[in-house]
C-alpha cells in the first residue's frame, strides 16, 4: 500500500546545517518541490540506476548544470560516483556528498598537522595530508555516519545503510563494494557507440547507458548563449525497456526530453519554461532569503498554482486558484537525503484545519502517517506501517484501535 506521493516527496527532500549546505554543481536543490523542477528554478530530470544493496544511485540532469559526467555526458551527474572533499579558499571546503549535496565546512583550528572544520552542529572533519575524515553525529541519538577521503576522492563510507567502498580506474570510480561484495561494477563496452554498462549485485541486473554527440547550448553572461557539440546520454537500457534522451532547441530556448517527457528552459537564465503539460513563470524575489517565486499553469485548463520556496527554511508555501492554501515543509535525518523523510501539510479551510504527516523509509514506502483535524470536527488518527504496507498499529484520538 505504498502512496502515490511517494516520489513527489523524495523529490522535496531538503537537507539544512548549522554549517551550511549548498547544491551539487550549482543546483539549489537536486530535489525539488515538483517534479521536472528544482527550487533554484532549473529544468530537472531525475532518474533511478538501481540499487547498490541499500544505497540508491540515481543520475540527475539538470538545465543548470554545464559540465559533463564521466559516464552519461554533458548536463548529467552520478553524485554517489563523483563525491569528493575539495577546498573552496584558505577557510572553506566543500563536501560534494553522494545524495547530491553540496555541504561547506570552514577551518576551526591546525594542530599537530591535522587541520580541524566544521560543517554543523552535527558535522566534522580531520584533514591530515591527503587523507580526509569526515564525521556526522547527529544530535537526537541517530546513527554516526563517516566518510574518508583520498586525494579529495571519496574511498569509503560507514552510515546506516551499510559499509562500503568506492574503488577507481585512474581518476574515476567504477565500483561500489560492501564487505567486499562488488554492490555497482561500471564497465565501458566496446562498441562504435561509446556505452557504459552499470551492473548491480554481482552482475544480476543492469543497466546499459549508450552516449552519441548532441547539439546544447553553454550560456555565457556578456555574449548569447552557444550551441556547441557534447557527447550526451542517448539512451538507457532497463529491464523495463529503453528510455530514449534528446537535446536541442534555438538560441533564446532549449528543450530535453527523457521518454515522453519534455523540458524546455531559457539558455541564458537555465530556468525552466515548460514541463510536460505545464508552463512555469519564475520570479527571482528583490530581497535575500525570500527564495524563488514560481508560478505555474496547464495548458489544458485554467489549474494554476504559484508557490514560494525557501531553501533556508524548508518551507513550501502553495497558493492554488481556488483559493486554497497549503504549507508544508520537509526534514531529513542523516547524510543520505533519501533514507528517511518527514512530511508535513497543513490546509486552511472552512474554518478547520487538517495536517498531514508522513514518515518515509529509505526505499520510499510510508511507514507513519498521521491525519489531524482541528475545528468542529476535531480528529486525531495515527497508523504506523510495515516495510510491506500492512498496518501494524492504529490509534485514534490517542486510543488504541485493535489491528487484525
Amino acid at each position: 500500500m505504498r502512496q502515490p506521493f511517494g516520489l513527489l516527496l523524495l523529490l522535496w527532500t531538503v537537507l539544512s546545517a548549522e554549517g551550511g549546505s549548498l547544491p551539487f554543481e550549482g543546483l539549489d536543490d537536486l530535489r525539488g518541490p515538483y517534479e521536472g523542477t528544482g527550487v533554484s528554478g532549473e529544468a530537472l530530470h531525475v532518474q533511478p540506476l538501481g540499487d547498490a544493496g541499500q544505497w540508491r544511485i540515481c543520475a540527475y540532469w539538470s538545465s543548470a548544470r554545464t559540465e559533463s559526467s564521466p559516464w552519461l555526458g554533458f548536463g548529467w551527474s552520478i553524485p554517489a560516483l563523483e563525491s569528493r572533499f575539495i577546498p573552496l579558499d584558505e577557510r572553506r571546503w566543500a563536501f560534494h556528498q553522494p545524495d547530491g549535496y553540496v555541504r561547506i565546512f570552514v577551518r576551526t583550528g591546525h594542530a599537530d598537522g591535522v587541520l580541524h572544520l566544521s560543517g554543523g552542529s552535527a558535522w566534522t572533519a580531520e584533514c591530515r595530508g591527503e587523507s580526509i575524515r569526515v564525521t556526522a553525529d547527529p544530535k537526537d541519538g541517530g546513527p554516526v555516519s563517516r566518510f574518508v577521503f583520498r586525494q579529495g576522492r571519496l574511498v569509503r563510507m560507514s552510515c546506516e545503510e551499510g559499509d562500503f567502498e568506492i574503488k577507481y580506474a585512474g581518476r574515476t570510480a567504477d565500483r561500489i563494494l560492501s564487505r567486499g561484495r562488488t554492490l555497482l561494477e561500471v564497465v565501458r563496452t566496446k562498441v562504435p557507440d561509446e556505452g557504459i554498462v552499470f551492473k548491480f549485485n554481482g552482475g544480476r541486473s543492469q543497466v546499459v547507458a549508450t552516449c552519441l554527440p548532441a547539439t546544447v547550448f553553454l550560456a555565457y553572461r556578456d555574449s548569447a548563449p552557444e550551441a556547441v557539440q557534447k557527447k550526451c546520454l542517448a539512451s538507457l537500457q532497463t529491464t523495463g525497456g529503453v528510455i530514449p534522451f534528446t537535446y536541442g532547441g534555438e538560441y533564446d530556448e532549449a528543450f530535453f526530453t527523457a521518454g515522453g517527457t519534455r523540458w524546455t528552459w531559457n539558455t541564458r537564465t537555465r530556468k525552466i519554461l515548460s514541463c510536460g503539460d505545464w508552463t512555469y513563470a519564475i520570479h527571482v524575489p528583490k530581497h535575500e532569503g525570500e527564495g524563488l517565486l514560481f508560478r505555474r499553469r496547464r495548458r489544458s485548463d485554467a489549474v494554476a498554482e504559484s508557490y514560494r520556496y525557501s531553501r533556508k527554511t524548508g518551507m513550501l508555501v502553495q497558493v492554488f486558484t481556488n483559493g486554497t492554501r497549503r504549507a508544508s515543509q520537509v526534514f531529513t535525518s542523516g547524510p543520505l537525503a533519501y533514507r528517511r523523510v518527514r512530511w508535513m501539510e497543513v490546509t486552511k479551510r472552512d474554518g478547520d484545519s487538517a495536517r498531514a504527516d508522513y514518515t518515509y523509509d529509505e526505499a520510499g514506502r510510508v511507514v507513519y502517517r498521521r491525519f489531524t483535524r482541528e475545528g468542529k470536527k476535531s480528529k486525531k488518527d495515527e497508523v504506523w506501517l510495515d516495510q510491506t504496507g500492512r498496518i501494524v498499529r492504529w490509534r485514534v484520538n490517542g486510543e488504541e484501535v485493535p489491528v487484525e
